[in-house]
């Protein structure tokens, strides 16, 4: 699986980032894992899913430079 850099919440090291996927209409979030019990509760997730927490800013920035 091929990756490009969209967007980081840093200019280097391991930080809050979305990657899209090479020659497909899908992105990776990179973010901080969730272990808040009542959070992952209420989100109801399936076994083969997982969630992570981003700044809004990144989610934001990603859309106004790569959905314009």
């Amino acid at each position: 699986m091929k990756l490009n850099q969209l967007a980081s919440e840093c200019d280097e090291g391991p930080c809050p980032t979305v990657w899209a996927v090479e020659d497909t209409e899908n992105v990776l979030v990179q973010g901080f894992k969730v272990d808040d019990a009542e959070a992952l509760a209420t989100m109801r997730l399936p076994n083969n899913e997982t969630a992570v927490r981003v700044p809004m800013s990144l989610l934001l920035r990603v859309a106004r430079e790569h959905l314009t």
